[in-house]
């Protein structure tokens, strides 16, 4: 089943450009050592500004794998050494995420993502609701992950792709508010509470 690795850096003041340029390096390692890497930005939401990057992984052995292979990376060793040295940011992490409805898209450069708090006892029921969400967004897949390995393991996230800001706010205007959506958001009430959203770009 695939996983999702999730880190988040919050750049210290001054530091953005010395931080992106950081996580581009941890990327590329990530990359070489077996990795599908997504590096984005918090364009509104919790944590706006804050930089993500994502890995994707087949299964946890594999990414047990990739994290070998980069803590064994003599790049990575450096990296780590100079984060230590000359620290740009403050940062959570790394979280596994497994997916539980749909598959990861790389190939769209815009995600919403809507956290929702849930007790595990409801999490089929909610589960159960996000085919008639894909149904309301056509052609823009949706993806469902819950926590593997965190500090916090009760949690939903429901991810929607889009091409881009405009696309999503097109998007949201006209699917948000209507009846069939709203429906489908109290339902979900039932089982879980909406507790963050965010809005994040590709860099």
């Amino acid at each position: 089943m695939t996983v999702i690795s999730k880190r988040v850096f919050r750049p210290l003041p001054g530091k953005a450009t010395l931080l992106l340029e950081r996580v581009r390096r941890l990327s590329e390692i990530m990359t070489r050592a077996g990795g599908r890497m997504r590096i984005a930005s918090v364009a509104w939401g919790d944590g706006a500004r804050d930089i993500h990057l994502y890995g994707v992984f087949e299964n946890i052995e594999a990414g047990g794998k990739t994290a070998t292979a980069v803590n064994a990376d003599p790049t990575s060793v450096a990296l780590r050494a100079e984060a230590e040295k000359e620290p740009a940011s403050n940062w959570e992490g790394p979280e596994v995420w497994r997916c539980v409805y749909g598959e990861p898209q790389p190939s769209f450069p815009v995600l919403l993502q809507r956290e929702y708090e849930i007790d595990r006892r409801n999490l089929k029921s909610a589960l159960a609701l996000l085919p008639e969400v894909q149904a309301l967004q056509g052609d823009r897949p949706v993806l469902g992950v819950v926590p593997a390995i965190s500090g916090d393991m009760g949690r939903l996230m429901v991810v929607y792709y889009a091409t881009s800001l405009i696309d999503l706010g097109a998007r949201m205007d006209r699917i948000g508010p209507s009846d069939a959506f709203q429906a489908i958001l109290v339902r979900a009430a039932e089982f879980g509470k909406l507790t963050k959203s965010r809005v994040l770009t590709n860099i």
